[in-house]
């Protein structure tokens, strides 16, 4: 048996997962480089004036007119608004270098905002505000350095910026550099002049995507080194969570509250369940330690078995961690096979699974993949939607996208999200040139609801254009998303986005 053969194949894209080392809360506030609010200067001569002066002004060269009236184009205030004439006025305030005016000409580069998404662009506005002392451009430059997309990454410089927004009283800031130091073995300097070790410093490697873009929004918290002989930092974790508020739980799940208005269930167990029912990787690893340690639910191994399981497919590294430590766990495979024998589906979705993905050896690929057609016949969600991959993708069976859409539309109709996104999303790349407004909705729906699988997918449409009007910096949003939750395939496509307009410049070139 071929070890590196599976009959899983979890994504739409060829997909490598990577770990999950989930950040603290301060690289993960609300995302600068999409939310930043333009900066409105008062310049006492202008801010009265009439919008005709102000024109006259700004047509002569006057670069606080040009910024002043671009920021009326983009407010309405005494003309129609419009972004073009906007960014316009910004930029020509911005190549005098008026720092405001190269701030705001950043956000909106980078927001493709009546201009077409450049990050490079925008990182160079960005640092000529940060040296001319705009602490919320230091910010941004310092978590530039940090992302290794625009420029490589470089800790010591991604510090020297972070400090000098921080000393100016920044509280993003303080809490960015103190993760930074935190969380990294580096002596930092504090200049750039004459700092030979600074400007040359080869920062450790970056192992996972997550590891260098963030969203900057706050995540689940970090199970750490957990082992199941040592559990008790883990129910601590989990006890926590089920008494967490649960509007910050659906903003830690990246869960649109406005479509939970209604819900009947509002505990946390209740809106895991919703985000783990849609897709949601970190749902998806709570409920499996819920499951475990007999946390909120009833404790069941094969349970638990089954959601780090679908986590893995879904992203979560740690997740086949954690199933590979439970399934070395005592008695663990009798368990399995006494519920096997009982006829219990999610047994034999978790046996395939460990056998597809090298973690046993006891059952051949042919018996896994008898057990995922007997668990079919149950209509076990998980396991016809694996059924409906092998026909889709030729794995173990002649490829057969009428028999893989059949067992998709199984799927569906039993209710499973991660179905319906992936019909959706097959029927826009077969008729990309259509409006397919019900499918488009499909994937934001589930993309609201925290599907990781809905939100590469929506990105992608956005990227290319696909069934939508095409907007690169929405597309960079959804892609930075399901990266920071271990999609390389959203990963890799974010970086093919940034290469595709890198210039021929060392300052842009990424190292590792």
């Amino acid at each position: 048996m071929k070890k590196n053969v599976s009959i899983f194949l979890f994504f739409i894209f060829p997909v490598l997962l990577f770990s999950q080392h989930i950040k603290s809360e301060a690289f993960q506030k609300k995302g600068l480089f999409f939310k930043t609010p333009l900066l409105k200067p008062k310049y006492p001569s202008y801010n009265l004036a009439a919008t005709y002066l102000l024109s006259e002004k700004a047509r002569k060269g006057d670069p606080f007119a040009q910024h002043e009236l671009g920021i009326r184009y983009i407010l309405g205030i005494g003309v129609p608004v419009d972004s073009l004439k906007a960014a316009y006025w910004i930029k020509q305030a911005a190549l005098k270098r008026l720092p405001a005016a190269n701030f705001n000409y950043a956000v909106m580069l980078s927001n493709g905002i009546g201009v077409k998404w450049n990050p490079f662009e925008a990182f160079d506005n960005f640092e000529i505000s940060a040296k001319s002392g705009m602490k919320q451009a230091q910010y941004i430059v310092g978590l530039t350095y940090i992302d290794n997309l625009v420029v490589s990454r470089n800790l010591n410089k991604a510090y020297y910026w972070l400090k000098k927004a921080a000393d100016k009283d920044m509280k993003e800031a303080k809490d960015a550099l103190s993760e930074l130091v935190k969380n990294n073995k580096i002596i930092f300097n504090d200049s750039l002049q004459n700092n030979t070790a600074f400007n040359n410093s080869k920062t450790k490697n970056i192992s996972s995507p997550q590891e260098t873009i963030y969203d900057y929004e706050p995540e689940l918290y970090n199970f750490g080194n957990d082992s199941l002989a040592n559990s008790t930092d883990i129910r601590k974790y989990l006890k926590k969570i089920i008494r967490i508020k649960t509007t910050e739980l659906k903003k830690i799940l990246k869960i649109n509250l406005e479509n939970y208005k209604t819900l009947k269930d509002t505990t946390s167990i209740g809106i895991i369940n919703i985000a783990a029912n849609s897709g949601n990787p970190e749902a998806l690893l709570l409920k499996g330690k819920f499951n475990q340690f007999g946390i909120g639910l009833k404790k069941n191994k094969i349970k638990a078995a089954s959601y780090f399981l679908k986590a893995y497919s879904l992203g979560s590294f740690k997740a086949a961690e954690y199933l590979l430590k439970l399934s070395r766990s005592k008695n663990f495979y009798r368990l399995l096979k006494n519920e096997i024998a009982k006829n219990n589906a999610n047994a034999m979705y978790v046996w395939s699974g460990l056998v597809a993905l090298g973690m046993d050896y006891k059952l051949t690929e042919k018996q896994a993949f008898g057990l995922l057609l007997k668990a079919q016949k149950q209509n076990h969600i998980n396991s016809i939607i694996e059924l409906g991959l092998v026909y889709y993708n030729g794995t173990l069976r002649q490829k057969d996208t009428a028999k893989a859409f059949n067992y998709f539309e199984q799927a569906a109709k039993l209710g499973s999200a991660e179905a319906k996104v992936r019909l959706a999303f097959y029927k826009i790349k077969q008729n990309y040139n259509n409006k397919l407004g019900t499918e488009i909705n499909i994937l934001k729906k589930y993309a609201n609801q925290g599907s990781i699988l809905a939100t590469a997918a929506l990105a992608f449409c956005y990227d290319k254009g696909y069934a939508v009007k095409q907007n690169k910096a929405t597309a960079v949003k959804l892609y930075r998303n399901a990266a920071r939750h271990g999609n390389e395939a959203a990963y890799n496509s974010l970086r093919q986005m940034y290469d595709s307009l890198r210039p021929d410049d060392e300052k842009f070139k990424i190292f590792f």
